[in-house]
This record gives C-alpha cells, sequence and structure tokens, in this order.
C-alpha cells in the first residue's frame, strides 16, 4: 500500500520522526511542497502518525509494532523529501529500522538510530547530533559549527567533516575522522576502541589519557598552540595522522 501526503513548505519549520521498526530515508530534492511518501502493508501504514502542530510535523510507528505479528513479514518505508530552500529544525529516529539522510540543510540536525544502521552524506547544520547503540555510523560530508557524536557498540567512520568543534563518545567503537578543514577543539571518549584521527594539519595540542593505550602521531607535531584534542580511553589507542591543508 502507498500512501502519499504534501506539506506547504511555510507551515512548517520543524520535523519530529519517531519510527520503531520501518526503514527512515529523508533527502532534499527539486520539489516545491514537503513530500511523504509511504510503502508498506496496509495495516501498518494505516497505524503510521502523521500531524501537523505549531509548525511541526510530527511522524510516529507505534512502539508496540516492535513486538506485535513477530512471525508476519513486514516491511514499511518511510521517504520525506524537502524542498532545498527548506532548513529548519529536524530530529529523526528509528528503533531498529536503518536511517538514511542526504543532502539536508537544517539549523539543528539530530539523527538517531538504537540497532539501524545510520548512513548520511552531505550535511549541514549549526548544530549536529549524530547517535547510535549497536548500529554503525557512517557520515560522509558534513559540516556544522558543533557536532555531537555517540555510539556504543557500533563503529564510526566520518569522511571529509568540516567541523569547528566536536565530542565523539564511544564505548566498544572503533572512532574514524577524517576531517577536510582544520577543527578548533575536538574531544574524544571511548572505553576499549581505537581512535583514528586525520585532520589538515601539521601541529595540534593533544592530549590523551589511557589506562593501557598509546598515542601514535604522523606527520603532526605536538604543541601548546593550535587546534586541541582531547583524548580520553582505556584501552583504546589514540592514532593522529597530519595531512596538507
Amino acid at each position: 500500500m502507498n500512501r502519499n501526503e504534501f506539506y506547504a513548505t511555510a507551515n512548517v519549520s520543524a520535523l519530529d520522526i519517531n519510527l520503531a521498526w520501518a526503514t527512515l530515508e529523508l533527502l532534499t530534492d527539486d520539489v516545491e511542497d514537503i513530500q511523504l511518501l509511504i510503502s508498506g502493508n496496509e495495516e501498518d501504514v494505516d497505524e503510521l502518525k502523521v500531524s501537523v502542530n505549531d509548525g511541526k510535523l510530527v511522524i510516529e510507528q507505534p512502539a508496540y509494532g516492535l513486538t506485535t505479528h513477530i512471525t508476519m513479514v513486514r516491511w514499511m518505508q518511510v521517504m520525506l523529501r524537502l524542498p532545498r530552500v527548506w532548513k529548519g529544525v529536524i530530529e529523526a529516529s528509528t528503533v531498529a529500522g536503518p536511517l538514511r539522510a542526504r543532502n539536508l540543510t537544517g539549523s539543528d540536525l539530530s539523527l538517531t538510530t538504537v540497532s539501524g544502521d545510520l548512513l548520511a552524506s552531505d550535511l549541514s547544520a549549526i548544530e549536529m547530533h549524530l547517535r547510535t547503540v549497536t548500529g554503525c555510523l557512517t557520515v560522509r560530508t558534513a559540516g556544522a559549527e558543533m557536532l555531537k557524536a555517540r555510539t556504543v557498540s557500533g563503529d564510526l567512520r566520518l569522511s571529509e567533516g568540516d567541523f569547528r568543534k566536536m565530542t565523539v563518545n564511544g564505548v566498544s567503537s572503533d572512532l574514524n575522522l577524517d576531517l577536510s578543514t582544520a577543527f578548533e577543539q575536538m574531544d574524544v571518549t571511548t572505553v576499549a576502541g581505537n581512535i583514528v584521527i586525520c585532520a589538515p594539519t601539521r601541529a595540534a595540542n593533544i592530549s590523551l589519557r589511557s589506562a593501557t593505550g598509546r598515542l601514535r602521531t604522523n606527520d603532526i607535531s605536538i604543541t601548546d598552540e593550535g587546534p586541541v584534542l582531547n583524548a580520553v580511553t582505556v584501552s583504546g589507542n589514540l592514532t593522529v595522522v597530519g595531512k596538507a591543508q
């Protein structure tokens, strides 16, 4: 079953999306209105709650969908196409379903999954929040004044990042951060996962606090000036690689 809904861009300033097991895809496109495209089993599509309140478009999938009809083959895909001129607040989360986002621009951007993978590209915001628990977090070409990223056991891979300040946390996750521009301050914490940072700078104020982890550098000098990198691990290693600007 397909369900398509359209909303005037001027009437929506924020998105609040909370899904259980459905696949969620967010993207900007050459459209005039905000387009909500839903495909799936008829019962599941009908149960998806959609409303607009005080300029906020709210999309909710009942949480009980995770536990009922466990023997039934179920699928549902929720796609939201945004006009390129729309730059509001985006809060989107899934529990077990994957979340894909591309070409998004917003004032505040928050993407969250629990066990679903989070795959994003071409993101731009003033403040960006990315979170997973066991799902992998993969981001390519993203920029913001402030990035806050967190994962528990899912690995985090960031490429072509452009962030002035960053706070990145993991537990057993490996954290791989490849930046296209020099950062101002970065705070990274993990327990057992390794941290690899590649940034276009030849000098940085690097600090590692760790029980057994080691610091390795390549093509970068440790100084009291320049970008500030604070890392805390228990057994994870920190590798910092400098590259030309």
